[in-house]
């Protein structure tokens, strides 16, 4: 942290590649994700009036996406399980939801094994 000492001093967001000052991006991080500090820094504030989700899908656990393939991948959504596969897999994608943020689930895929 060194370097933070040199001012002016950002972070480039690794969601929406934008750079954000180091203090607020270094809070976000401690706040967002303590353990594995993987989270988006760069969040837009809206004015109250304005809705920034309008039109834009969200993203849900169901969208997740799994690698269920022994040699070659093999990928399914967390959505296509059944209810005995929900059971099993819902606490480990939750607690990768809650590690990583919902904001960077969609560019992993998770490996099962």
């Amino acid at each position: 942290t060194y370097k933070a000492e040199y001012k002016p001093c950002e972070l480039l967001c690794p969601v929406n590649t934008k750079w954000v000052d180091f203090e607020d991006g270094k809070k976000r991080l401690e706040e967002c994700s303590p353990t594995r500090h993987c989270c988006a820094l760069f969040t837009d504030s809206p004015s109250p009036d304005h809705k920034s989700d309008a039109g834009k899908p969200k993203f849900k656990i169901e969208d997740i996406m799994l690698d269920i393939g022994e040699k070659e991948p093999q990928l399914v959504q967390v959505g296509m399980l059944n209810r005995q596969g929900r059971e099993f897999i819902d606490p480990h994608v939750n607690e990768f939801v809650s590690e990583i943020g919902i904001d960077m689930c969609s560019k992993f895929v998770i490996k099962l094994r």
